[in-house]
């Protein structure tokens, strides 16, 4: 993930983990490529033609503000800044920035590819595929909007917040699994411990350049927050669920009994015995009855 410009860092670690990628992983790689060679097509146009950098947008308080511009019109729809996709509700921008890459530096999407190749299929097989999926997503707008608070006027673009998460969920299911960096073996949660330091330092000390560290450190945190503790809150959403049944069957059990009584009366004593209340009550219980049934 950057914030956008022609630099990025390159991969530092090698390919050890050869397991079959599934079908999720797969799509999740067709689609960043795909994308990123639709930006390159609109890149091409937009050279030839000439596009501007920056553009002017009023504001209601009378003052013109300038917003950057993206390489091309895609790009600038698509990626993620804060006086876009907050200032004018391009909300969507929280999403689509994932899957758009520097066109500059094709290291950004490959590096970025590479290691959802190596980790993605694993971290999957060990969540499942639907809560990989949320875990992704979910971390990728974690770490765009993380981004945004902390560097607001850069903007963001690429899948490294959600693949950060992936990362650190593969070194928490499989701490000791031996990854290749560069050409020494180590554990992954030592590597993944190294990348985390780095990041925070990045974000402490910053010293230029166009990495967006803050969405990095975004995707991380949230990454270890849910592999940590949505388990329990699944597991609290659960339980409150099964309670809010159980006090369901309960009422629906004392509603029964209290129906079942009132019937056995108008056949013992007719209609007429039934008080006011007692026949709203049944009245109100024959409605509620067939509300259930139609459902």
């Amino acid at each position: 993930m950057s914030n956008y410009n022609d630099s990025y860092y390159k991969p530092g670690f090698g390919v050890t983990i050869g397991s079959k990628w599934t079908r999720v992983i797969m799509i999740l790689i067709i689609v960043n490529v795909t994308v990123f060679i639709v930006q390159l097509l609109f890149s091409t146009i937009s050279s030839q033609w000439g596009v501007p950098t920056m553009g002017m947008s009023p504001e209601t308080d009378g003052v013109v503000h300038h917003v950057k511009l993206g390489p091309d019109r895609f790009t600038t729809l698509f990626w993620l800044y804060q006086p876009l996709a907050i200032g004018k509700l391009w909300l969507w921008q929280l999403v689509t920035y994932m899957f758009l890459h520097s066109v500059s530096d094709p290291w950004h999407i490959i590096f970025n590819m590479l290691v959802l190749w190596m980790f993605g299929s694993e971290v999957e097989k060990a969540m499942g595929t639907r809560r990989f999926l949320t875990m992704y997503f979910t971390a990728g707008i974690f770490a765009g909007i993380f981004g945004c608070l902390f560097t607001p006027n850069n903007p963001i673009l690429g899948a490294s917040g959600a693949i950060f998460a992936v990362e650190i969920a593969f070194a928490m299911f499989y701490p000791n699994a031996t990854i290749i960096f560069f050409v020494f073996p180590i554990k992954a949660k030592y590597l993944v411990t190294i990348f985390a330091g780095i990041t925070v330092f990045n974000c402490l000390m910053p010293t230029g350049g166009n990495v967006a560290h803050f969405a990095h450190l975004g995707g991380l945190l949230y990454g270890f927050l849910f592999i940590r503790y949505e388990p329990r809150f699944t597991n609290f959403i659960i339980s409150r669920q099964n309670q809010q049944k159980e006090n369901e069957y309960r009422k629906e059990e004392e509603v029964r009994k209290v129906v079942d009584a009132l019937l056995d009366k108008v056949n013992r004593t007719g209609m007429k015995s039934l008080t006011r209340r007692e026949r709203s009550y049944l009245k109100n219980a024959s409605k509620r009855y067939r509300k259930m049934r139609d459902k």
